[in-house]
Order: C-alpha cells, then sequence, then structure tokens
C-alpha cells in the first residue's frame, strides 16, 4: 500500500467505499471523534476492532497492520509513556485467551479462533513496539525524564512470574454464589473476564456500556449483584459516570455495590478520578489473575 501510516490507509480506504467518518463509526460501534483521531495518527484502533475494521474497508488485517509498520508515529507514538494503553491492550488479550485456550484444548474449533485473535493481537503488538523503538528512547512528558525500555528477558519474566502465579493461585478462590456485574464495552475483554471468573465458581452477566449497566443495576433487587467490575473508557456514559450515578442512587443497598476499576490507563490522575468518582480499588489491564481476584476477594 503506498500509504506511510495507519491512519492515511483508513482515511484513502474509507474514502473508496464511499463511507463518511460518521457511517464508518457508526459501522464499529465507536464514536465519529475516535475515527476522526485515527485518520489524523493521534490515535491508533483497539486490536478487537481490526478484524471488523478489515471487512468494512475491503482489506486484510495483515493489510491494515502494514500501515503501522511503515514510518508509523502518530505525534511519535505521544512517547511510550502516552501509548501505554495501546500496548497494553493486546497484552491484556493474548493473555487472557491464552488462559481460555487452554481451558478449552479439547475444542478445536474454539482453539484455532482464540490462537488466531493471539496471532493478530501479536502482530499488532509488535508493529507498536517497532515504531516506538524506532526513536530509541523515549522521554516522559510529564518530566522530560528519559524512559529507559525494559530488556526483553526482564519483561518475559515479568509477565512469566505475574501471569504463572496468578494461575497456580486460581483455585484458592472459590465466589459461589456471587453474581458479577462486567462492563466493558469490547467483547473481548468481558469474555476474557468471565472466562476467568468462570472458574472461580461465579456467575457473571455482561453490560456493554454505562447506560446498560445503569439499566441493569435499576431494573434487579438490590442483593442481585455481588460485585461490578467497571471499565472507564466507554461511549455514551462513561465508567465514572455510571459509579457516580450509581452512588447517588436513593437505595443504600445500591448505591454501596462495590465497584472495582478496570482500564488499561494506569497514571495516578486516572487512579485519583476512578476513586473520587466512587470506586472501591483499580485493576490494571492487562488482567493478572492474582491481582484481580485478590482485590474481588476484598469485597466478596
Amino acid at each position: 500500500m503506498e500509504q506511510l501510516t495507519l491512519g492515511s490507509c483508513i482515511r484513502s480506504l474509507r474514502i473508496q467505499n464511499h463511507l463518511t467518518q460518521s457511517l464508518l463509526a457508526q459501522k464499529l460501534g465507536v464514536t465519529d471523534k475516535a475515527v476522526s483521531k485515527w485518520e489524523r495518527d493521534l490515535s491508533l484502533p483497539d486490536i478487537t476492532l481490526f478484524p471488523k475494521l478489515s471487512e468494512t474497508l475491503g482489506v486484510t488485517v495483515n493489510d491494515l497492520l502494514s500501515g503501522c509498520r511503515e514510518e508509523c508515529r502518530p505525534s511519535k507514538m505521544m512517547q511510550l509513556f502516552e501509548v501505554s494503553r495501546d500496548i497494553r491492550m493486546p497484552l491484556h488479550v493474548m493473555l487472557g485467551f491464552t488462559e481460555i485456550a487452554k481451558q478449552n484444548h479439547n475444542d478445536p474449533d474454539l482453539l484455532m479462533r482464540y490462537l488466531e485473535i493471539i496471532k493478530v493481537s501479536g502482530e499488532y503488538l509488535m508493529s507498536l513496539l517497532n515504531c516506538v523503538m524506532q526513536e530509541g528512547h523515549c522521554m516522559d512528558p510529564a518530566d522530560g525524564r528519559e524512559v529507559v525500555p525494559m530488556q526483553q528477558e526482564q519483561l518475559e519474566q515479568y509477565l512469566r512470574d505475574r501471569v504463572l502465579s496468578g494461575l497456580e493461585r486460581q483455585e484458592d478462590y472459590d465466589f459461589s454464589g456471587k453474581r458479577i456485574l462486567i462492563v466493558d464495552d469490547v467483547a473481548i475483554n468481558r469474555e476474557i473476564a468471565a472466562e476467568v471468573l468462570k472458574r472461580t465458581g461465579a456467575e457473571t452477566e455482561t453490560a456493554v456500556d454505562g447506560l446498560t449497566c445503569l439499566q441493569k443495576i435499576g431494573a434487579m433487587a438490590a442483593d442481585y449483584y455481588n460485585l461490578i467490575l467497571m471499565d472507564i473508557m466507554m461511549p455514551g456514559i462513561d465508567g465514572l459516570e455510571a459509579t457516580r450515578k450509581i452512588r447517588s442512587l436513593p437505595d443504600p443497598d445500591k448505591s454501596g455495590i462495590p465497584i472495582i476499576a478496570m482500564t488499561t490507563n494506569v497514571s495516578e490522575k486516572e487512579r485519583t478520578a476512578a476513586l473520587r468518582a466512587g470506586m472501591n480499588a483499580f485493576c490494571e489491564k492487562p488482567v493478572f489473575i492474582d491481582e484481580l481476584l485478590a482485590t474481588m476477594s476484598r469485597y466478596l
């Protein structure tokens, strides 16, 4: 492809398919603003959108990924500090679906689906890391200090230690009889959380955004849900606003339900905003199972 960035690829293909930004956003279930930022190379689509995005634009996933491999520096990726969410999303998908694939190894069709998701996520992550590492180093925009990337061996050991320890201790948690509401606008994230919690005996329900969450809370008895896992960045009513509305409900049993923030944005500002909105705790994506279950156990 002739385009040098993913943003210019998306814009060119959108025009070729006679789609407005608004119509493309509608087909993908995102905001017009999100599509505009992609095309201006200010952000990248979530990896979970790539299959649907490629189908809508009439190209393959690899065609879109090639736009990341050639001089892909949306605002120089806003430096490693600013693109942590883009990097953590494919990590979250890869780690989550690796665990799910292990649990479904006897189902060839499911296994192949999960392996394909892991493969695409890995390719996407590699393209992002290649773009960032072209700079050789990154500067933290908060204070101008140089950020030294973690060495590959350190990163592998870090992930291995935390993921394996989580898998070893997962059976220690029994949430039988508990009902958890998972609120996330990304289907893959909901699937990962539900599969992880299923092994603890918990029952799960899902909501695609803050509005659906509020509707479910309003329709059910006060003790129906025991805990909410709430994504923060969602279209429409986001996790912070949904939490504030829940905390203002007149029924104290509903307004007091434990809410754990789940987000790829790990900045101190985001943590503070979550706690101020009334969330009880904060868990990062990618989901490390031991951390998530340990946090949930404090409220269950």
